[in-house]
């Protein structure tokens, strides 16, 4: 049976750097937030980098057009366009992640 020797050196100021590093990208996607409005601009949606809503405003005058289905219709493109500006923006952040050196054996 053969065996291996990997090397493994101790570098803490590295790991800590890519801590470092790993704890602003969870900090900077807790704080995203996007917000989106519908092309009439009646509608708005807020949310978060999980696609949670946080907020949506209704414009009153969606009142004067008393189609149910167009407006649940605007509300969730609305939501869609704000739920995908939020998770380009974290997915910017988290490719950050792949340009991290290496912290594996012998690198």
């Amino acid at each position: 049976m053969e065996t291996r020797h990997i090397e493994l050196s101790y570098q803490p100021a590295r790991f800590e750097q890519l801590s470092a590093e790993i704890r602003a990208v969870q900090r900077e996607l807790a704080e995203i937030v996007e917000v989106a409005e519908s092309e009439d601009g009646w509608i708005s949606a807020k949310v978060d980098a999980r696609g949670d809503l946080l907020e949506l405003t209704l414009d009153p005058r969606i009142y004067r057009d008393p189609d149910s289905k167009a407006l649940s219709r605007a509300i969730e493109q609305t939501y869609r366009a704000a739920r995908a500006a939020a998770d380009e923006r974290a997915f910017t952040l988290t490719m950050r992640l792949r340009e991290l050196p290496s912290v594996t054996p012998g690198n």
